[in-house]
């Protein structure tokens, strides 16, 4: 279903459907993860701000939980879920107009991506921060910086 939103959404089952065979999995399983993080994306289909930020904070927090991330990623798993949590919440605010808590969301992946030092997510932040400055001002800067900074590290 996650592929099929992200693809050809048509072909995804209807939105109250879909949140009614997740609701049937999280009842017998609530830390599953990924069962949060396609209702978020289910929720986003439908503009729902609440449900969405709901369920986005909760596969963060069921992926520390279980400590998936920690294992595929050795010691800086629980850093890395949360840098990229907040980056996730920061676009979340941003998608819904939400300027400000865009800008503390990824004020905070900043900070958390610093102290890690992942070039990767600051790369990722820096193009959040260009779209939500051309939201508040223009500025063409930031996207000469970016681009650089994307080449530099070898992203798209």
């Amino acid at each position: 279903q996650a592929s099929l939103l992200k693809n050809d959404e048509t072909k995804a089952l209807s939105p109250a459907s879909l949140q009614k065979e997740l609701n049937n999995l999280l009842k017998f399983n609530p830390d599953f993860a990924e069962a949060h993080y396609l209702s978020y994306l289910n929720s986003l289909r439908v503009q729902d701000v609440f449900s969405s930020t709901h369920s986005l904070l909760h596969y963060f927090d069921r992926l520390i939980l279980t400590g998936a991330e920690s294992k595929s990623n050795g010691d800086e798993g629980y850093g890395r879920s949360l840098r990229y949590a907040a980056l996730n919440l920061a676009a979340l605010h941003c998608r819904f107009g939400h300027y400000q808590q865009a800008e503390l969301a990824l004020q905070e992946a900043i900070r958390i991506a610093q102290e890690s030092n992942d070039h990767v997510c600051l790369q990722h932040c820096l193009s959040w921060l260009y779209i939500l400055e051309q939201k508040i001002f223009d500025s063409c800067v930031l996207l000469e910086h970016s681009v650089n900074k994307s080449l530099h590290f070898g992203l798209p």
